[in-house]
């Protein structure tokens, strides 16, 4: 009997692998992995306000209930803000994987509370920026380092950064 021993680099076993969802009463955050398909997937709405962190370039497609069809083209880097919406489907319609960062919202925030300096995105729910410091004391935030696909809530990652900080109002 014949064995045949096969090796793996262990970069591409852990660039597979995917930081557990991180979940409290303020924020459910994971890191969505989008397969380029042939189809689209299945129908779903998202119930909740979300920050959206693309860690890689890509082209999606949202088809909506109402027929509604939205390309969206993503650089690496980009952050975006996405409302609750209806029902859709959404479809890779690139040539590889696109990793995002879904921060999804569970508070109503408020609006009075101040935004963060150099903000990227700002709304009532929350300021999104790119730092290497945390928030004033007593902020709750999630900082994403966007290299090492990680996310921390109100803890900065190790290293320089700077770090996409999606701090909550």
């Amino acid at each position: 009997m014949r064995f045949t021993l096969i090796l793996i680099p262990l970069g591409l076993v852990l660039a597979q692998t995917r930081p557990a969802p991180l979940q409290n009463d303020y924020v459910r955050v994971l890191m969505g992995i989008d397969q380029p398909v042939d189809k689209p997937g299945a129908l779903h709405e998202h119930k909740q306000n979300r920050v959206m962190i693309y860690l890689d370039p890509g082209d999606m497609q949202i088809r909506y209930a109402d027929g509604k069809i939205d390309n969206q083209h993503w650089k690496q880097g980009d952050i975006a803000w996405s409302p609750a919406n209806g029902m859709h489907t959404s479809q890779n319609v690139s040539s590889k994987p696109i990793h995002i960062v879904e921060v999804e919202l569970r508070n109503q925030g408020n609006a009075a509370a101040p935004s963060a300096k150099g903000a990227i995105l700002d709304n009532a729910q929350v300021s999104v920026s790119r730092s290497s410091t945390a928030p004033p004391a007593g902020t709750h935030f999630v900082a994403v380092d966007e290299k090492a696909g990680t996310y921390l809530f109100d803890k900065m990652p190790d290293g320089a950064g700077p770090f996409v900080i999606v701090q909550l109002k």
